[in-house]
């Protein structure tokens, strides 16, 4: 028996969902303060047309419903970056990602 593996002790399932659960949560968490950040730093007329599309690898992305709104955030999105970089530092951003919605 000594050269058979050992069959792992099977985990509840609570225990299971517990851990994911805290592993998501600084995720989620950082997701929540760079949104709230960004619906202040945005510029009025472009916010109804642009959402978060997620926080990874320090990169933000940005989803915008035309090509209009991307070039005016191209525009000031070093602004952005500097201003969410002063507002969630623990996210951790170094760059912004604009993309068109339905093009990822």
């Amino acid at each position: 028996m000594r050269g058979r593996d050992r069959m792992a002790e099977p985990s509840k399932m609570s225990e299971m969902v517990e851990t994911l659960v805290e592993r998501l949560t600084p995720v989620h968490a950082q997701c929540d303060s760079v949104g709230e950040a960004l619906e202040s730093v945005l510029p009025p007329m472009i916010r109804p047309h642009c959402r978060l599309g997620g926080v990874s690898g320090g990169a933000v992305t940005l989803i915008v419903s035309g090509a209009s709104y991307m070039y005016e955030l191209q525009l000031c999105k070093a602004e952005l970056l500097q201003e969410l970089q002063r507002l969630c530092p623990e996210a951790g951003l170094r760059r912004i990602q604009i993309l068109m919605a339905g093009r990822r």
